[in-house]
């Protein structure tokens, strides 16, 4: 009797050790949230619908952001932790549907219905920043929360719905701050510079990798003050606002691509100061 009972304690033990830990979220679309989960022995990896997303190791617990696609219409989704090819952690997520406004804008026409050979070239920048997109640092380079570029006025804030001259629809995922050309222009967060150029949509712009996919773009520049493969920190000023590329007037354009997303780069400042807070 005592041998059954003993067998029967370990059976239910091992059917609870195999039964996931659940951590539950709630997210808007072209949100992120930051996640931290323990981390077994040996090789882990995190699936967001099958895809792998790099995550951050530290003492035993793992770090990673994860992303809600501005264009989902998906009630929930769940990441998971394997281990061993068992899932140890289930990252549950309730989407919160998101209604977004719209504006109108008029802009160089030029910028909207692109000649054969504006559209070879803003075909070829694409290729470049695919490549750059593709190719993040391996771990985080930052300690302290991300900021916002400017504390400016918003004049244009993320998820927009935009109608170009009358005519050409699309969402501005980007956040777009009031700038005088020539205002200063810091790094939101520390990170290396990966590009540093002149595009045809958001002319002069920089780009900064802050490792693990997560990267912030500054555009319409008037100068950039910093070239690809420097080393920054938060705060720097790496360039100073302009009115280049398709805009209706000056202002400084920021963008914060996660894992190929575009999301809104306040999130990931509201999420970043609960973990490093100031």
């Amino acid at each position: 009797m005592k041998m059954l009972f003993l067998l029967a304690s370990c059976f239910v033990y091992s059917a609870c050790a195999q039964t996931p830990a659940v951590q539950k979220y709630v997210i808007n679309p072209g949100e992120v949230r930051w996640v931290e989960f323990p981390l077994p022995k040996g090789e882990v990896r995190l699936l967001c619908a099958d895809k792998e997303v790099k995550f951050s190791s530290k003492n035993s617990k793992g770090e990673a952001v994860i992303v809600a696609d501005y264009f989902m219409t998906d009630k929930s989704f769940t990441c998971v932790v394997e281990s061993k090819k068992k899932v140890v952690t289930e990252l549950q997520f309730t989407v919160e549907p998101k209604e977004y406004k719209a504006e109108v804008l008029t802009v160089n026409p030029r910028k909207i219905k692109l000649s054969p050979k504006d559209q070879k070239r803003a075909d070829a920048e694409q290729v470049v920043l695919n490549k750059i997109y593709a190719s993040s640092l391996p771990e985080f380079q930052f300690k302290t929360p991300f900021m916002r570029p400017l504390k400016g006025h918003v004049t244009s804030v993320y998820g927009i719905k935009r109608v170009y001259n009358g005519m050409k629809k699309g969402q501005h995922l980007g956040t777009d701050f009031r700038a005088a050309i020539g205002d200063k222009v810091p790094a939101a967060n520390a990170g290396k510079i990966v590009f540093a150029g002149d595009l045809f949509y958001t002319g002069w712009t920089v780009i900064i990798d802050h490792g693990l996919d997560i990267f912030t773009v500054y555009g319409h520049l008037s100068k950039t003050l910093v070239s690809a493969g420097d080393v920054v920190k938060r705060g720097d000023i790496i360039a100073l606002s302009g009115n280049t590329g398709r805009t209706s007037g000056p202002h400084l354009h920021w963008g914060v691509k996660v894992q190929g997303n575009y999301i809104d780069g306040f999130s990931l400042v509201d999420e970043t100061k609960k973990v490093f807070p100031e």
